[in-house]
C-alpha cells in the first residue's frame, strides 16, 4: 500500500524497515542543514540590506503612484535619477526587462521607507514558498518533510531571490497553484492564474501553446481571456504610450536576450553561450573563438528549434492519465526554463514544481533510482556557481564558464527518457511515419523561419565597430555625447569609479579618457564649441556643464576640464533643480529642463556675465510641462530645438528663445527625439522610430530633405555633431543590448 509518499510492502523486512529510518533521519537532517543555510545564507543577510533588484520594483511603483509617465522607467539614465532624488544607498538600478504590470506587485508597499519595504516582502515571498508547498502537498503523493528537502535543495535560486528580493517565489506559488487548478478539473480557471502570473513575467504565456497541442480549449480560452484583460489593463494603468514601448522596444529584446549584457556568462544559457562563443563585441566580448554571426544565426535558432520539438514530441498531442499529465506539467515547466535567453539563479525557483511533480510520478511507479538521480542533477543545477563565472573567458574557455547550463541539459535528458520509457505508448508507435513527419516539418519550419529572423536582425550590427570612438573592456554604457574643443564630453557608466558603478562625465581627448564625477550621477554634459567659456573680461577656461543627481534633487554643475585630477573636480552650482544642460554655441545662454512630475518643462537663463555674478532671477520657462520636454538643443539664430513626449508619437518643437514663441517641425513625421543642430547651423540630426527601433536621420532645415544614416535592427540614438559639421558622434546598441549603448562616428555626406 502506499503512506505519506513512501511505498510499503506489506510483508516488510527488518533491513527494509531500517533502511526506511535512517532515509527518514537522512532526510530530516538534511532538510535541518538546508534550512540553516538558507536563512544564513539567504533570509537573515536580506533582512538586514536593499538590493537592487527589489530596488528596481519599488522605485517603479513609487514612479507610478506619483503620477510620473511610466514609459520612462526603461530609460537607463531616467531611472537612476529617480533613484538618486529618492535617495536609494544603492550603486545601480535598472528596469529590463520587467513588465508593466510588475510594478503592481510592489505598489502597497511603495509608501513605506525603502528598507521596511523590502522586509515586508520579504515575509510575502517566504509565505508564498509555504503557500507553494502546502499546493505541492495537494498535487503530489510526497510527504511534507520531503517537499521541504525538493524546496530548500533549490539552493542559489532560493537564496538569490530573497537576497535581491526579487518576485520568483511568488511566480512559483502562481504556477503550483495555475497546476493544482488544472488538475482538479478547472481549467478555465488555471488558464487566468497563467495568464496572472505571465503579466508579471512573460513566459508562462506559452503555456498556450501546451494546450492547444493538447486540445485543452477550456485552458487556452482562459488563458487568452487573461492575457486580453491584462492587456486591457495595462492600457487603463499605464497608459498607450508606456504599453507601446514595452511591445515594441523592451519585449522584442528580452526574447531575443539581448537585455543588459547577452556575453554574460552569469546567465548560464545557450544564447550567451552562443554569444560568447561566435559573436566578437570590442568591450563585452573582446576575445571569442571566432567572430562568426551567422554560425551565431544557424545554431541558435536549430537548436532552440530541436530542444522544442524534441520535448513537445515527448510530450506528444494524446491526453493522458492524471499522472502523465502531471509529469507532462512537469516536464513543460523545466522546457520554458531551458530555452529562457537570460535566466539568472533566481528564475530556477520554479524548477522546484518541475522535481516536485516528477519525483512524486516516479516514486508511486517504485523507481526509487530514478527519482534520485532526478534529484541529484537538480540539486547540481541549483548549487551556486558566483566563483565559476569569469568576467570575460577567452575562446573556447568559455564552455567552463556555463556549468549550470550543462546540468540542465543532463536534467533535460533524464526526464526525456523517463517521459519515453514509462509512455502509455510503445516507443515503436511513437516512431509511427506521421509522427515523425509532424515532428520534422515543425523542426524545418521553426528553423528556417528563426534563422531568416536572425539573419535579418544581425544584418549591419557589427558595422559599427570600426567606428568606435574609445573602448574599454567592460564599459557598461556611454551615451549623450558633445563635442569640447578638440575633444567629446560624454557620459558612461564606469564599473568601480570610486569604488561604486556609477554615472560619471568622460573627456576623450587625443584617446585618453579622464572621468570627472563623484557624490552623486553624473549625467548630460554641456559644452561650447570651442570648449572655452569667456564673457567680456571674465574668462573660465575650459569650463563645462553636467547634471548631478542627488538625494533631493538634481542641479547643473560647472567644472574645470584642464589640470584636474580624476575626483578632485572644483565645482560651482550653476542652477538648482535643473537637468539635462545645453548651452549655446559661445556659451551666452543654458537652457535646462525641470521636471514636474516626471514632465518636462524646458526653461532658459544668461549664463555668468562677471566674476562671481549670475542671473539666476531671470531664468524663464519656455515651454511648460504640457509639452513633457525630453531633450534640447541650441541653434546659431537664438532658436531652441526640443523633442515633447506627446500620446501619439514624439514630436519636434522650434522656440525662440526670446518671444517664446513655439512652432513644430511638421516635415519631421516620424516619432522623433534627439535632435542634434549642425554647428554650421544648415542640418539637423535626430532620430526616428521606425518598427520599435531608433534610426538616426538626417535633415536639411531649408530644403526639409531628409536622409535615413542607420537601418539595422538595433538602436541609434544621441546624435552630436562634430564642429566640422561633416561627422556625428552617436551612441548605438548595436551589438549589445537594449539602452546598452557605445560610441561611434559616422560621416555625413552633404
Amino acid at each position: 500500500m502506499q503512506a505519506s509518499g513512501t511505498l510499503i510492502c506489506p510483508a516488510e523486512s527488518p533491513q527494509s524497515a531500517d533502511r526506511a529510518v535512517w532515509r527518514m533521519w537522512a532526510e530530516r537532517s538534511l532538510l535541518v542543514f538546508l534550512l540553516a543555510l538558507f536563512a544564513v545564507r539567504g533570509f537573515i543577510p536580506a533582512w538586514g540590506h536593499l538590493d537592487s533588484d527589489f530596488a528596481n520594483y519599488y522605485l517603479a511603483a513609487h514612479v507610478y503612484r506619483e503620477g510620473y509617465p511610466v514609459e520612462r522607467i526603461y530609460d537607463w539614465t531616467w531611472f537612476q535619477r529617480q533613484k538618486d532624488h529618492l535617495g536609494l544607498e544603492l550603486p545601480l538600478v535598472g528596469f529590463s526587462p520587467s513588465t508593466l504590470p510588475s510594478t503592481l506587485l510592489i505598489l502597497p508597499l511603495s509608501s513605506l521607507p525603502p528598507l521596511q519595504a523590502n522586509r515586508c516582502w520579504l515575509v510575502i515571498s517566504l509565505g508564498s514558498l509555504f503557500l507553494a508547498a502546502a499546493v505541492l502537498k495537494r498535487i503530489t503523493n510526497l510527504t511534507w518533510r520531503r517537499i521541504g528537502v525538493l524546496t530548500f535543495l533549490a539552493m542559489a535560486p532560493l537564496h538569490d531571490n530573497f537576497l535581491l528580493g526579487q518576485i520568483y517565489g511568488l511566480m512559483f506559488l502562481l504556477l503550483a497553484l495555475a497546476a493544482w487548478l488544472y488538475f482538479g478539473d478547472r481549467p478555465f480557471l488555471s488558464g487566468i492564474v497563467l495568464a496572472v502570473a505571465a503579466a508579471v513575467n512573460i513566459y508562462p504565456a506559452f503555456f498556450l501553446l501546451l494546450f492547444l497541442m493538447k486540445r485543452q480549449w477550456r485552458a487556452a480560452a482562459g488563458l487568452a481571456c487573461g492575457m486580453a484583460g491584462a492587456c486591457l489593463l495595462s492600457l487603463r494603468l499605464f497608459g498607450a504610450t508606456a504599453c507601446r514601448t514595452y511591445f515594441r522596444e523592451v519585449l522584442p529584446a528580452g526574447l531575443r536576450g539581448e537585455i543588459i549584457d547577452p556575453y554574460a556568462t552569469a546567465w548560464d544559457s545557450l544564447n550567451a553561450l552562443l554569444h560568447r562563443l561566435f559573436i566578437y563585441e570590442p568591450e563585452l566580448n573582446p576575445a571569442p573563438v571566432a567572430h562568426l554571426p551567422m554560425l551565431y544565426g544557424m545554431l541558435h535558432p536549430l537548436l532552440q528549434s530541436l530542444i522544442l520539438v524534441v520535448f513537445l514530441w515527448a510530450i506528444g498531442f494524446r491526453r493522458t492519465s492524471a499522472s502523465r499529465q502531471k509529469l507532462e506539467w512537469a516536464i513543460y515547466c523545466f522546457l520554458l526554463l531551458l530555452l529562457s535567453s537570460e535566466p539568472f539563479a533566481y528564475h530556477f525557483v520554479i524548477l522546484i514544481l518541475t522535481v516536485s511533480l516528477t519525483v512524486s510520478y516516479l516514486l508511486a511507479r517504485n523507481q526509487s533510482s530514478w527519482a534520485f538521480t532526478v534529484v541529484v542533477l537538480y540539486a547540481l543545477a541549483c548549487v551556486p556557481y558566483d566563483r565559476v563565472y569569469r568576467v570575460n573567458p577567452h575562446g573556447w574557455q568559455a564552455l567552463f564558464c556555463f556549468p549550470r547550463l550543462f546540468c540542465m541539459a543532463l536534467l533535460a535528458g533524464a526526464l526525456l527518457w523517463i517521459k519515453i520509457s514509462t509512455s502509455e505508448d510503445s516507443f515503436p508507435s511513437r516512431l509511427r511515419f506521421r509522427s515523425l513527419a509532424w515532428a520534422a516539418l515543425t523542426f524545418f519550419i521553426l528553423t528556417t523561419t528563426g534563422f531568416v529572423l536572425e539573419r535579418r536582425h544581425l544584418a549591419g550590427q557589427f558595422d559599427n565597430y570600426a567606428s568606435r570612438v574609445t573602448t574599454s573592456v567592460g564599459s557598461a554604457i556611454a551615451v549623450n555625447p558633445v563635442a569640447s574643443g578638440d575633444g567629446v564630453l560624454f557620459e558612461a557608466l564606469v564599473p568601480k569609479f570610486a569604488s561604486r558603478d556609477t554615472y560619471v562625465i568622460r573627456l576623450l581627448r587625443a584617446g585618453v579618457a579622464t572621468s570627472y564625477g563623484g557624490n552623486g550621477d553624473w549625467f548630460y554634459p554641456a559644452s561650447t564649441v570651442d570648449g572655452s567659456a569667456s564673457y567680456g573680461s571674465a574668462s573660465y577656461g575650459s569650463a563645462s556643464w553636467a547634471e548631478v543627481a542627488s538625494k533631493g534633487g538634481s542641479r547643473v554643475i560647472r567644472f574645470e576640464l584642464a589640470g584636474v585630477p580624476e575626483g578632485s573636480e572644483i565645482l560651482t552650482t550653476e542652477v538648482v533643480d535643473a537637468q539635462q544642460p545645453a548651452v549655446s554655441a559661445h556659451g551666452e545662454w543654458m537652457a535646462y529642463i525641470r521636471e514636474v512630475r516626471g514632465r518636462g518643462s524646458l526653461w532658459i537663463r544668461p549664463l555668468v556675465g562677471n566674476m562671481g555674478t549670475t542671473h539666476a532671477n531671470l531664468d524663464r520657462e519656455l515651454a511648460g510641462p504640457q509639452y513633457d520636454v525630453r531633450e534640447a538643443v541650441f541653434s546659431y539664430d537664438a532658436q531652441i530645438i526640443f523633442s515633447s513626449s506627446q500620446p501619439d508619437r514624439y514630436r519636434l518643437y522650434s522656440i525662440d528663445s526670446q518671444s517664446g514663441n513655439v512652432v513644430e517641425l511638421k516635415s519631421v513625421t516620424c516619432s522623433a527625439r534627439y535632435p542634434a543642430l549642425s554647428p554650421d547651423g544648415q542640418r539637423i540630426a535626430f532620430s526616428c522610430e521606425r518598427g520599435g527601433v531608433w534610426q538616426l536621420t538626417v535633415m536639411n532645415l531649408a530644403s526639409a530633405e531628409q536622409h535615413q544614416l542607420t537601418s539595422s535592427d538595433c538602436n541609434s540614438i544621441t546624435p552630436a555633431w562634430l564642429p566640422d559639421s561633416r561627422s556625428l558622434i552617436y551612441a548605438t546598441d548595436c551589438g549589445r543590448a537594449l539602452g546598452i549603448t557605445a560610441l561611434s562616428k559616422l560621416s555625413v555626406v552633404r
